[in-house]
């Protein structure tokens, strides 16, 4: 997620309100200190074990996902941020993450029907692109050699830019489909054997089809079919990795519907089949409430706070994770909560500290593995990668982790 470029995907979050699915395990969402330890009640199987040995995790956001238009390229640096290094990694490690989420964007860098081939960057008057294909594997192997977790996916590819492909798909879904199967299995047969057990492969990055149906609508016209179409490509996902030899015990992320919480969680979304068992991790976001986490303008016309840290603000956290937990965690279906974070402007630096701590905190206690959003405010892409403040104080919140 660009925070800044997606608002209207979080505006109105705020109004679904929700009641408690399970009582029993809200008695912890009042306040930080009451929170009860979910995970130990849990089913065991090597998908929720290996979640839970990923701890806390960070992105590397608006680098290799960054996009540009028809007529501008971003390339690795377009949107402000350096190179990835290998300096920035072993800082990032250097300060407890276990786990990086890679956000890539491929758009670029994807030639034409029918092969679909990922090499140099379309644009026929670019110099500076390395092929982007070599240029992700080298992060990664900058990752793995550390001996940190690392996930790669689809990232604004299934976005609105000029150059994103991936919302087309109820307008032709064969071409898209067809892309989407070239693009996987390119990236599964580059990492063909690649360390199975450290690098994940992520289906795509908050997919969700407006135009067939919204959740502000008020009706259910085009519900199922849009609903089909997610779950058409997670599947489409899961069978192209697996049919790469050297990704038969991979394990796999699942993007929610929108990889939202709520939206997850209706009947209407199903996880893919998969031949080789207890593989596959469900993949959602946290950004709630909007109006603290993403809205940064006082007179911001669907709403705003700079608080956060009430005793609703914690029944509400501790709501979304039992719903979590009830639809996929005790059927044995781990969760990874692949990105949460909030905007500095604006707020109150104590109430960002809260919240941060807080979702982190009650994500591992439910056995999620939390991936903070970063696109280098918190930690800096330049030597010497200082921290920010409030997210030193998040984690000497979280030593214990």
């Amino acid at each position: 997620m660009k925070i800044k470029t997606l608002l209207t995907v979080f505006i109105l979050l705020t109004l679904i309100t929700c009641k408690p699915q399970n009582s029993d395990l809200n008695s912890g969402g009042s306040n930080p200190e009451g929170i009860i330890n979910i995970k130990e009640n849990l089913p065991k199987n090597s998908a929720m074990n290996f979640v839970q040995n990923l701890g806390i995790g960070i992105n590397i956001g608006n680098t290799l996902d960054a996009i540009g238009t028809n007529h501008w390229h971003a390339g690795e640096t377009g949107w402000g941020n350096p190179q990835i290094t290998r300096e920035l990694i072993r800082a990032l490690k250097n300060y407890g993450y276990k786990t990086i989420r890679l956000p890539v964007t491929w758009a670029e860098y994807i030639g034409t029907a029918p092969d679909y081939l990922i090499g140099d960057c379309v644009f026929a008057d670019c110099t500076r692109c390395p092929d982007r294909m070599e240029r992700v594997a080298e992060v990664a192997s900058w990752i793995l050699e550390e001996d940190l977790y690392c996930i790669i996916n689809l990232h604004h590819d299934g976005g609105h830019s000029d150059k994103s492909w991936i919302l087309n798909a109820p307008i032709n879904p064969e071409e898209t489909s067809a892309k989407f199967t070239a693009v996987w299995k390119q990236i599964a047969q580059k990492f063909s054997g690649v360390s199975q057990d450290k690098l994940i492969f992520e289906s795509m990055n908050e997919i969700g089809f407006d135009d067939l149906w919204n959740r502000w609508s008020g009706g259910l016209n085009g519900k199922s079919e849009a609903f089909g179409l997610v779950n058409m490509l997670n599947q489409i996902f899961v069978d192209t990795v697996r049919s790469a030899e050297g990704n038969e015990n991979r394990f796999l992320l699942i993007a929610g519907y929108w990889t939202d919480i709520n939206l997850t969680c209706d009947p209407l979304f199903s996880l893919p089949s998969d031949k080789t068992d207890h593989r596959l991790i469900l993949s959602v976001h946290y950004y709630d409430p909007s109006i603290f986490t993403i809205a940064e303008e006082h007179d911001n016309n669907w709403g705003f706070t700079d608080t956060w840290g009430s005793p609703s603000d914690y029944q509400h956290l501790t709501e979304q994770l039992n719903k979590l937990k009830i639809n996929f965690l005790d059927k044995g279906v781990p969760v990874i909560l692949s990105e949460y974070g909030v905007t500095f402007r604006n707020k109150k630096e104590e109430d960002r500290v809260k919240w941060m701590a807080a979702v982190t905190e009650y994500s591992l206690n439910y056995g999620i593995c939390p991936i903070l959003w970063d696109t280098g405010g918190e930690i800096s892409r330049r030597p010497p990668y200082a921290m920010r403040e409030t997210l030193k104080a998040v984690r000497e919140k979280l030593e214990n982790y």
